[in-house]
């Protein structure tokens, strides 16, 4: 909490700088409400472009091979699937199947499927970002369906076989045929999925490719195929963004404008009733409290007799002034609280610092009872040797 010197100071500034506090209020007050309507009326403008998942797509192989010919290792009519190499002389056929689906919340698409059989002799270009260069090539279709209908997660397939070592064979024939020796030859099952309709209200109409590469060896032969390839289209939407940002930052400015708005009204209230910039008697109020509190240590509550106060009086102008006395007497200071005077007794001398009491205060003056002061009220030095001292003065004075 703000201490009662803080607040007294802070009102006195308020005071002196109150044109300049409320120029700034009002600029506060200009800049919160102006800031909160451009926030607000902007907020048609806050938007940008974002790119985001309209739909995706699914396309990939599952392939086997079943075993043909005698061998050691596995009976005629196994079933080998999904294997990476196959085995060319005991099951020399690769039967495959592609299947393809899509993901939307809405669609209805025509979807045609065609398996191509393709080889050919490509060699590599001297620049990087450009497609391999095709030298020949040589396409037969061995598959082909098509659907009126396709929903979202619905699959569409289509199966096919092909007898590797047979296509091998006719591989490398062509390139005798051709002379060709430029080029590597590659065996591959091209698959294009051609898709017309609607998704999610939009119209597509959209061709893919899959490709299952096949890698013929004297004994062997690989399969390198995706078994589900998602392949995502995305679209460009507006995207409000003043959501986040510009709604916090309208109320912020908005309660900047209303919290400097009050303030000039409570600044303004109190520059008129007089009661910005702290009286007099507040200050003398504040300022001997602080300096009672100052020298606390040097300063004891008590009462004096009338004959002790009726001694010979030195008035002290401060309270300061009154505590170095004490100290140069070592005596302590009493404070009678009744009478609101502080006092240092030293032999027939009293040194008295008396506050100027405040037209405001209200708080009264008790008047001294005679019984209580008849009363003995012990006054120490500290060394505790003058603990009767008024005592053996009243002794005397009945002798």
């Amino acid at each position: 909490m703000i201490s009662d010197r803080r607040r007294v100071r802070l009102r006195t500034a308020l005071d002196e700088w109150f044109v300049v506090v409320v120029v700034a209020l009002l600029g506060l007050a200009l800049l919160g409400g102006w800031g909160a309507y451009g926030a607000v009326a902007d907020d048609d403008e806050e938007f940008e472009q974002r790119t985001v998942e309209a739909w995706s797509t699914t396309g990939g192989f599952d392939h086997g091979a079943t075993v043909q010919e005698e061998n050691e290792v596995f009976p005629v009519g196994t079933e080998l699937s999904d294997r990476s190499m196959y085995f060319a002389e005991i099951a020399p056929e690769l039967e495959a199947t592609f299947t393809y689906a899509y993901d939307a919340p809405d669609g209805d698409l025509a979807v045609s499927i065609e398996a191509d059989r393709v080889i050919r002799s490509v060699g590599e270009t001297d620049d990087e970002e450009e497609e391999e260069l095709e030298y020949w090539a040589v396409n037969e279709t061995i598959a082909q369906e098509e659907t009126e209908s396709l929903a979202p997660g619905e699959e569409q397939t289509t199966s096919f076989a092909v007898d590797v070592p047979e296509t091998a064979a006719e591989a490398e024939e062509i390139q005798e045929n051709l002379n060709d020796s430029a080029g590597d030859l590659e065996t591959v099952v091209e698959v294009q999925v051609a898709i017309e309709g609607t998704i999610d209200g939009e119209s597509v109409d959209r061709v893919y490719t899959y490709e299952m590469v096949l890698e013929p060896d004297d004994a062997t032969y690989a399969v390198e195929a995706p078994a589900a390839e998602e392949r995502t289209e995305e679209r460009t939407e507006e995207i409000a963004v003043a959501g986040s940002s510009g709604g916090l930052g309208a109320v912020v400015l908005a309660l900047l404008g209303l919290g400097s708005v009050a303030a000039l009204g409570v600044l303004g209230v109190a520059r008129r009733k007089g009661t910005l910039a702290p009286s007099a008697a507040e200050l003398e109020r504040i300022d001997a409290r602080y300096e009672r509190e100052e020298f606390d240590d040097w300063i004891s509550r008590g009462t004096l007799p009338g004959d002790i106060r009726e001694r010979s009086r030195i008035e002290i102008a401060t309270l300061e002034d009154l505590v170095d006395v004490a100290v140069d007497c070592d005596r302590r200071v009493i404070e009678d609280e009744r009478v609101g005077e502080y006092y240092v007794v030293d032999g027939e001398a009293v040194y008295v610092y008396a506050p100027e009491r405040l037209e405001d205060d209200r708080d009264p003056i008790l008047e001294v009872d005679p019984q209580e002061a008849e009363e003995p009220t012990v006054i120490g030095d500290g060394s505790g040797e003058e603990s009767n001292v008024l005592e053996d003065e009243s002794d005397a004075s009945d002798s």
